[in-house]
């Protein structure tokens, strides 16, 4: 269903964590664990709530709060891939969120590339308003309405499902979390442990990574995540285009200027 967006409203409030998969009570666990079978480039690292997805060999884009928790980590969390552990090599964290402002998106580059996962380029459209996406996360599940099931039972597998865009900032998209009869089929709401996860937009053109997982604003103050009414908010990819370009070419260019070995004098 293609809803119409709703543009300029006011700030989100009341952000709480973003998260993970919850389904729809009505639908089985199964149908949302086939449909991220088909998202391979939504990948978790071996650290808690590790989510990411690969934009280009190299290159995790995640949130930049989930980024900096890594970055705290001794050692780092590193990325398995069909029983291979790739190592990250440098994390960069957008400077406005560095700085106490919005931005909440970082950069992951890897040691060595991942050859066995097709990358999802961004997307850099300004059309994502209305728009189906595909949301994906490995973290806590359960049903939307209810309580996420607690983390005993996290069983880390990927899970995914479509909702749509129904509001955009320049900064933030806004994923409205419906009631049975104004939902997708398969839709879901975020749940603890997949900040960082990405939120896809499939065009004409192919697949493209639209959203990174934020938070979620519990609009209707009630404390329970993923109810009809709250919102998943996921920061708009394509507002930092230009950074994430930035940052993959001044790094390309470190590292090239690097093995050029230095003149004897």
């Amino acid at each position: 269903m293609q809803l119409a967006p709703i543009l300029a409203l006011a700030a989100m409030l009341a952000a709480l964590p973003a998260a993970a998969i919850l389904i729809r009570a009505d639908r089985d666990d199964a149908e949302y664990l086939e449909l991220a079978s088909r998202y391979t480039a939504s990948v978790f690292l071996d650290a808690p709530d590790g989510e990411g997805v690969l934009i280009a060999s190299r290159w995790l884009l995640t949130a930049a709060h989930r980024a900096k928790a890594m970055q705290e980590m001794k050692p780092w969390p590193r990325l398995q891939s069909a029983g291979r552990y790739h190592e990250i090599q440098a994390i960069f964290l957008h400077p406005e969120w560095k700085n106490g402002g919005a931005g909440d998106i970082a950069l992951i580059l890897l040691r060595q590339g991942v050859d066995d996962v097709e990358p999802t380029p961004i997307y850099r459209g300004s059309d994502e308003g209305g728009k189906a996406v595909v949301i994906v996360g490995h973290g806590l599940t359960g049903k939307i309405g209810g309580k996420p099931l607690p983390k005993a039972q996290w069983d880390r597998r990927k899970r995914a499902a479509i909702n749509t865009v129904d509001r955009v900032t320049p900064r933030m998209l806004g994923l409205r979390i419906k009631t049975p009869d104004d939902a997708s089929d398969l839709q879901g709401a975020a749940a603890p442990g997949d900040s960082g996860g990405p939120a896809f937009i499939e065009t004409n053109a192919g697949l493209f990574v639209a959203g990174v997982g934020h938070a979620t604003d519990d609009a209707n103050a009630d404390g329970i995540i993923g109810n009809a009414g709250d919102w998943d908010l996921y920061v708009r990819v394509s507002a930092f285009a230009d950074w994430i370009d930035a940052t993959m070419f001044r790094a390309a260019a470190d590292e090239a200027a690097a093995s050029v070995p230095a003149r004897r004098r």
